[in-house]
């Protein structure tokens, strides 16, 4: 399917517009909600460094221009956060910064505190040239956007202290001169024609590209859930708040008073009572709007949930057609009662289709393919990937048990044993070995639990008392703090054949809705 002819119009008038300018002064500036959607696919799809500004540029007095700077202001002290856990040097800090963005883009000032972060970092290993290299970017980044700022001198001079090269092709703008940003030091060509205007359709290219990508990249819930595991915990959260709020306590309470309704023997009292909870207080609309806008806000520009997603649609217009019934429900006509208990079902349906979803998020299971990519991502980290393995071996059963853990915090669990195991084994001589497997055992109290592995051939001593020995900021210590979260517990034992010591996770065991089929 083509992009409507109509948009490439436009499109074109616009560059076009933008290109030549005005000179009548006619042209006028485009609506904020507009402005908006592009200032959003700049950041959460292009993520163009300086989206930042183009945030800020919505009128302020405008409810998208309001939204924007409410984002930008809960994302900065994330940001803040994301730079003191580089400057303490704490594993995974990338996860941090991840969760910032998905809010709003970095104000361009935090790039110097950011690039100080790394070059610390880099004084402090630097074996690491990673650091080095993020110090440099960040520097330079701070710079182009930047140049006027109090900082940018000083800025400078360290940026020549990591990269004299680069920085020579750099300078700062001198007062009253009209430069605006930092670049290199080259002259303005003199452009014929036509080279203009093959820019000027290379640019309707891009925005048209932009505005496609945009338009079918919109998902529903359930593909965004199987797409993003990192926002797993969010949805949950996001799911729990409608359910609780709307479709429990306003919905799912008038059951018995809707049924008699439809029947035509609701009583007064029952009748008050649905006029209480449906339309009493907050607008049932409007209850709905701001639990969509919720999920939309918090999970990112690809939900689309009141075009894309069946149940959210169906959902939609049972509370338009709720809405819609209130003299009618009041007078106790059979007519509203028919299309009340309709209305009433299709939500209904719809909190047992969240109430699945959650169940599947928070259910992970243990096996080989998770082991991998755990392996994977941490050998790819400097530290790690330094330390040559003889062997890793890994070993997971079919069918995988299942944890009730966010995939992504059983994740960052694992990630943390291991990446300790290898800088262990590293320390050693050859041969350096480390294993991963899981097995289910029950325990004295006849629960069932999932043991998870992780295996090392390091003869250093490490005891479970060690373990919990350790900060609760970084590390090891931030393992046991996440296992308190889901009832785990972790030890040291002995590592069996082969290995020197075994690092045990043991979580109480969960069963997907196939297993607890087949036992009923």
């Amino acid at each position: 399917m083509k992009p409507p002819r109509t948009w490439m119009v436009l499109c074109a008038l616009l560059a076009a517009s933008g290109c030549y300018g005005d000179p009548a002064g006619t042209s006028e500036a485009p609506e904020a909600a507009e402005r908006w959607a592009r200032a959003r696919a700049r950041w959460h799809i292009e993520r163009e460094p300086d989206a930042y500004a183009d945030w800020r540029a919505i009128e302020a007095e405008s409810s998208e221009g309001r939204e924007a700077r409410q984002l930008l202001s809960e994302a900065q002290p994330r940001y803040r956060a994301f730079i003191e856990s580089v400057r303490r040097g704490e594993p995974d800090v990338w996860e941090q910064f991840e969760r910032a963005a998905r809010i709003a883009p970095m104000d361009p000032a935090l790039y110097l505190p950011l690039a100080r972060a790394f070059r610390d970092r880099f004084a402090e290993e630097p074996e690491n040239e990673q650091l080095k290299f993020r110090a440099i970017e960040y520097y330079r980044k701070f710079l182009l956007l930047n140049p006027r700022h109090p900082a940018a001198e000083r800025a400078l001079g360290e940026l020549f202290e990591l990269d004299p090269e680069g920085t020579a092709r750099f300078e700062l703008p001198v007062d009253g001169g009209a430069a605006e940003a930092i670049a290199p030091r080259t002259e303005t060509p003199s452009w014929p024609l036509w080279v203009a205007l093959a820019a000027l359709l290379l640019a309707v290219a891009a925005v048209l590209r932009l505005l496609w990508r945009v338009r079918v990249s919109l998902v529903p819930l359930e593909v965004l859930a199987e797409r993003r595991p990192e926002l797993h915990p969010a949805i949950t959260y996001l799911v729990g708040s409608l359910r609780h709020e709307l479709l429990k306590h306003r919905i799912g309470a008038v059951g018995d008073a809707v049924g008699a309704l439809e029947r035509g023997r609701a009583t007064a009292d029952q009748r008050a009572f649905l006029q209480n909870r449906l339309y009493g207080g907050e607008p049932l609309t409007e209850a709905w709007g701001g639990h969509l806008a919720a999920f939309e806000r918090a999970l990112g520009p690809e939900l689309d949930l009141g075009r894309r997603d069946p149940a959210f649609r169906r959902a939609g217009r049972a509370i338009r057609t709720i809405a819609s019934l209130q003299a009618g429900v009041a007078a106790g006509q059979a007519r509203a009662g028919a299309k009340l208990a309709d209305a009433h079902a299709e939500l209904r349906a719809l909190d047992r289709h969240l109430s699945q979803l959650v169940q599947r998020l928070v259910r992970t299971p243990v096996d080989g393919a998770l082991f991998r990519e755990v392996v994977d991502e941490v050998r790819s980290e400097y530290a790690a990937g330094e330390v040559t393995l003889d062997e890793v071996v890994i070993r997971g059963p079919s069918p995988a048990p299942m944890v009730e853990v966010f995939r992504v915090d059983l994740v960052l669990i694992l990630k943390n044993v291991v990446r300790n195991a290898i800088l262990a084994v590293g320390q050693d001589e050859a041969p350096r070995r480390i294993g991963l497997d899981v097995e289910t055992a029950v325990e004295i109290t006849g629960e069932e639990v999932v043991r998870v592995h992780v295996r090392d051939t390091s003869v250093q001593r490490f005891s479970t008392t060690d373990l919990y020995a350790r900060k609760m900021d970084r590390g090891l210590g931030l393992v046991t703090a996440a296992l308190a979260r889901y009832d785990g517990a972790i030890l040291v034992e002995d590592g069996g054949e082969g290995f020197a010591k075994s690092v045990t996770l043991r979580f109480f065991r969960a069963y997907g809705e196939d297993e607890l089929a087949a036992s009923a």
